[in-house]
């Protein structure tokens, strides 16, 4: 466990192994990880079995958007940063791709719900898990996705 300010957060591999049980992520799926604890996520997750695992900075063209079955955003931060990882990373997830994110307050929630409705995305359920910190599973719906559906 580590601590931050009053918080107490697991660590990298716990929030790894919270929220692959959050989001029933699937050994052969997609898997980007970005955040502070980014790396560390990788690491666990490459030696937990997960064949396709990246470090993502950004998704940078339209062949890489849509791409990830699970987009885990690992670390602390202040909302200002989260808001920002999420902007540059959540157009990785594919439709009905999950999104979990490590908050500092279940009220951050509202950060990721903002930028994923800037993005075009919107959330078909939610999961919280407050065991140890502070995670939240969205699984998205892309809003082409409706479209064509509709």
């Amino acid at each position: 466990m580590r601590v931050l300010g009053p918080n107490v957060f697991a660590s990298p591999e716990q929030i790894v192994r919270k929220s692959l049980s959050l989001s029933s992520a699937d050994r052969h799926g997609s898997v980007s990880v970005a955040g502070p604890d980014s790396l560390e996520a990788m690491v666990s997750l490459c030696r937990d079995g997960f064949d396709h695992v990246e470090c993502a900075r950004q998704a940078t063209s339209a062949c890489a958007d849509e791409a990830s079955d699970l987009l885990l955003i690992t670390g602390p931060m202040s909302l200002e940063d989260l808001s920002a990882v999420l902007h540059r990373t959540c157009r990785l997830l594919r439709d009905g791709g999950v999104l979990v994110v490590q908050l500092r307050y279940p009220r951050d929630d509202e950060a990721v719900r903002a930028a994923l409705d800037a993005t075009g995305m919107r959330i078909a359920s939610t999961l919280f898990d407050l065991s140890a910190g502070c995670l939240v599973s969205h699984t998205v719906e892309r809003a082409v996705a409706l479209r064509k559906a509709s």
